[in-house]
């Protein structure tokens, strides 16, 4: 036995020591990325790649760091789970006692003994707490599923305003372009005697100054397509791309019965909030079941040696014993425990019926911006962009048949590109309206 007890404190000792050269180490957290890392972040590409929006939205999800982050979440929810199934560790104890008073052949006995317990948890709490860590996982798992979903709308957005801001881009340029053309022919009337010194000066502001606009444009639409790297990782951080596809994006569907069921059954953050109200339920159940004391069971040695005392002599015996522990539930029945149980399981239910509310109106609200956003597109295409590209035609036309002034021209031609524009933006607007009412009934797919 002596050898054993001396084995313990050895270890003791070890651990001790191995914990205080832990602690003396000091980190420093001011230390940069490493050369790799930061090759990674730093490169750079001047070459555009085109991606549609499937693809794009595959490497959202497989690559960006948030919902990389976020599925750890699930993974501490698992081990919750393996937490709630695990028993209690035994406890060993260990002792000696020994006569300090005599010496010699007259020392009283010496006693070693030893202990070991076990807890028995009473009344069902673990199948309880089991119950409320699978609610929890469930919850997790819903709120990264709701991660998931408003990132993918949240790059799909993204995705949108690049196609529109490069079309924009791409009108100005075509304007740009009728503009020099323009130029040229005034140059050229102008060196001829056809027009005045006045035309050509006039022009040619006219021209640089949306060449300027043009550049504005430009600056934009890139940027709009760089922004589509910060929903990726790292490893595309260098990458330039160029969204392909329309932007004649229809909803799944338009009927306001079928978005709101939708939005109540199949919304990943209100279905995350049904199982927090499961989780609080089942919670009161474990409170309940806390009442139940626990049972420990002890067994016990115990070796006295021998002592030849001429008062109390004695020989040497070993004792086995065996010892039950059960607290008695007199003073605290956990009543605390069951009342905030029951209290956080009523406010679970109130926050889920306030967010199921919301859902409504966030749908209603969401179908109604819809509604308007595509009668702003239809009115476009119902015939304003034909009549103003037939306006700017004429306009053209009687200019060169000396029937309208430069201005009149500069000013058909300004008017084309701002109805151009505006179509543009109505178009963006019209995408984003159905991200958000599919984001406002739980779905998810998204066609451009």
């Amino acid at each position: 036995m002596k050898p054993f007890f001396y084995f313990l404190l050895l270890l003791l000792h070890l651990e001790l020591h191995s914990t205080a050269a832990e602690s003396s180490v000091v980190l420093d957290g001011t230390e940069g990325p490493s050369a790799e890392r930061l090759a990674e972040l730093t490169k750079v590409s001047s070459r555009r790649t085109a991606i549609k929006l499937e693809d794009y939205l595959a490497k959202v999800a497989a690559s960006n760091l948030g919902y990389a982050s976020q599925r750890y979440n699930v993974s501490i929810a698992e081990a919750s789970i393996m937490a709630s199934k695990v028993f209690q560790n035994p406890v060993l104890q260990i002792g000696n006692m020994r006569d300090i008073s005599n010496s010699g052949g007259q020392k009283l006995p010496g006693y070693y003994n030893g202990f070991i317990n076990q807890t028995f948890e009473l009344g069902g709490k673990r199948r309880e707490r089991q119950l409320v860590a699978r609610k929890n996982y469930a919850a997790v798992s819903s709120s990264l599923q709701s991660f998931l979903q408003n990132l993918r709308l949240d790059a799909s957005v993204a995705y949108a305003d690049a196609i529109a801001m490069g079309r924009v881009a791409s009108q100005f340029q075509r304007t740009a372009a009728l503009l020099r053309d323009l130029l040229q022919a005034q140059q050229e009337r102008q060196k001829a005697g056809d027009i005045s010194d006045v035309d050509l000066l006039q022009t040619r502001v006219e021209v640089r100054q949306f060449e300027a606009e043009m550049l504005n444009a430009q600056g934009q639409a890139t940027n709009a397509e760089l922004g589509l790297s910060a929903y990726l990782g790292p490893q595309f951080s260098s990458t330039h791309w160029q969204p392909v596809g329309t932007l004649d994006v229809a909803p799944q569907s338009t009927d306001l019965f079928k978005l709101l069921s939708s939005a109540i059954r199949n919304r990943p953050d209100l279905v995350a909030m049904r199982h927090r109200r499961d989780a609080a339920g089942e919670n009161i159940n474990l409170e309940k079941a806390n009442r139940v004391p626990d049972l420990t069971v002890g067994v016990g040695w115990t070796n006295s040696t021998y002592s030849g005392n001429a008062t109390s002599p004695q020989p040497n015996y070993n004792m086995v014993g065996l010892q039950f522990s059960l607290p008695l539930p007199i003073w605290n029945r956990n009543k605390a425990g069951i009342a905030t149980s029951q209290a956080q399981a009523s406010q679970a239910q109130l926050d889920l019926d306030a967010a199921e509310v919301k859902a409504g109106v966030d749908v209603r609200q969401a179908l109604s911006l819809y509604g308007i956003a595509r009668q702003r597109v239809e009115l476009y295409q119902g015939g304003v962009l034909k009549d103003v590209d037939a306006a700017l035609e004429k306009r053209v036309l009687s200019y060169k048949r000396g029937g309208s002034s430069l201005l009149e021209l500069l000013d058909a031609q300004r008017k084309a590109n701002e109805v151009w524009q505006s179509f543009y933006d109505a178009q963006s607007d019209h995408a984003r309206a159905v991200i958000e009412l599919h984001r406002a009934a739980g779905i998810w797919i998204i066609h451009f």
